[in-house]
């Protein structure tokens, strides 16, 4: 999935888009591979990556299938993900410093006790040299 918007204000993704030959964040979402650890495997099933782990993913409300989280690997931040109903493309939210309460967060943001501050990150995202 290629990053079509950001606010351009996380490190660690911003890292990895200067990494590649298009100076763009871009990253697979799919079943977490057979080289993860096996806990991953167990708990996850699916993952980020992009030449190494960025996150498992975890959907755990049937309700909400399109909501998920993790946490940025090598990081404490959590990871919120709103995915779209053909899941060609999706949200993701970082909550800095709050690996530990992922779950918690999760809650809120299913329950859409955050549905204003990430009213006010979708504000502040510009878009990004994706391809349209």
């Amino acid at each position: 999935m290629d990053c079509t918007a950001s606010t351009g204000g996380y490190e660690p993704f911003e890292a990895l888009a200067q990494r590649g030959r298009d100076k763009r964040f871009k990253f697979y979402y799919g079943t977490t591979p057979e080289q993860f650890k096996a806990e991953a495997q167990r708990k996850g099933g699916m993952a980020i990556t992009d030449t190494k782990n960025l996150s498992t993913v975890y959907t755990p409300d049937l309700e909400n299938p399109l909501f998920g989280f993790g946490d940025m690997v090598g990081t404490n931040d959590a990871l919120l993900f709103l995915f779209a109903e053909d899941y060609k493309s999706v949200e993701v939210f970082v909550a800095r410093g709050l690996k530990n309460h992922k779950t918690g967060l999760f809650n809120l943001f299913v329950d859409g006790e955050l549905d204003e501050e990430i009213e006010a990150l979708r504000k502040r995202a510009t878009p990004t040299n994706a391809p349209g």
